[in-house]
C-alpha cells in the first residue's frame, strides 16, 4: 500500500486573513478555493487553510493508493467533492486524515513538484 503526505490542514477563523497571511508568508500560491477551504502550495507541500466552522480537525493529510486502503477504524467522511477520508486520533490527541481520491480528482488536487 502507497501512502504519501497529501497535505497539512490548519484551521482558521478567517479564510481571506489567512490567505493573505501564509501565501506572503511562505511565497506561496493558491492552488484551490472555495467558501470552506484555501489549498496553497509551498514548493512540493499542499497546505489547507480550513474554516473551522466546515471541517472537524486540523490534520495532517495522508494520502492512499487504494480506497480499500483506508482504514475501517476513525471517522469516516465522504467529502463534497467525492474524496473520501477517514480521520483516526493519534494517543496524544492530533488526527491523521487518510484520504483517497478517484483519478479524476487527482488530476485537480494532487500535482508533482
Amino acid at each position: 500500500m502507497t501512502q504519501i503526505v497529501d497535505h497539512i490542514a490548519i484551521l482558521v477563523d478567517d479564510l481571506d486573513l489567512a490567505e493573505e497571511w501564509y501565501t506572503s508568508q511562505l511565497n506561496a500560491a493558491v492552488s484551490f478555493k472555495d467558501s470552506k477551504y484555501i489549498r496553497i502550495k509551498v514548493q512540493n507541500t499542499n497546505i489547507a487553510l480550513i474554516d473551522k466552522k466546515h471541517y472537524p480537525y486540523a490534520h495532517i493529510g495522508i494520502l492512499v493508493d487504494d480506497v480499500n486502503n483506508l482504514p475501517a477504524d476513525g471517522l469516516r467522511v465522504e467529502h463534497r467533492d467525492g474524496t473520501i477520508g477517514v480521520y483516526v486520533e493519534d494517543p496524544f490527541g492530533n488526527y491523521l486524515e487518510y484520504i483517497w481520491y478517484s483519478d479524476q480528482q487527482k488530476e485537480v488536487f494532487v500535482k508533482d513538484g
